[in-house]
């Protein structure tokens, strides 16, 4: 009895370690900047800081009928987008909420052009789609979460995508019930 708990505790134990490799970088004796997670001497490589990876299922476009609309007044068709981005939540926000419901808001410069589109991603999800600058979304889990948003033309082509934005679901535990 008393192997088995204390088998149970190595195992939980090892468990708790992270898996993830750090991941260095070295100039090698030719001047050549390497990069890798087994550098030959650690006192010369410096880790590096990845950015987050953000991963996502395919986006698929909604059938439309295939017809050329007229910008709008006062729209140069040819002006890019600009200053897309998510401005709710910020990183790093926890929110609480109870029934699992987070708003979603972006910000893009110029307005949306006709038939281009936004995607919304919810830990590399697809979780809405449309024209739209604010979603709601809705039983989302407790925990920590990452949401991106990728703007899309009428042919499903990816034009941008904001930065991913890191932020965390507070919800009452029936566990905390005395």
């Amino acid at each position: 009895m008393r192997t088995g708990l204390l088998f149970l505790l190595l195992v939980f134990g090892l468990s708790c370690f992270s898996a993830q490799a750090e991941i260095y970088r070295w100039v090698d004796a030719q001047g050549n900047v390497m990069y890798g997670d087994n550098p030959p001497k650690k006192e010369a490589a410096k880790p590096v800081a990845l950015p987050l990876l953000t991963v996502a299922d395919s986006f698929a476009p909604k059938q439309q009928a295939q017809q050329e609309e007229t910008p709008k007044p006062g729209q140069d068709e040819s002006e890019a987008y600009s200053d897309f981005k998510i401005t709710s939540p910020t990183a790093e926000d926890a929110i609480r909420s109870n029934d699992g419901a987070v708003a979603v808001s972006l910000s893009l410069k110029p307005k949306l052009k006709a038939g281009d589109g936004i995607v919304l991603y919810l830990d590399s999800k697809q979780v809405a789609a449309g024209e739209s600058l604010s979603f709601n979304l809705t039983e989302v889990e407790r925990g920590e979460h990452s949401v991106f948003a990728v703007l899309n033309d009428a042919k499903g082509n990816i034009i941008q995508n904001t930065e991913p934005v890191k932020f965390s679901v507070l919800r009452h535990s029936v566990l905390n019930n005395p």
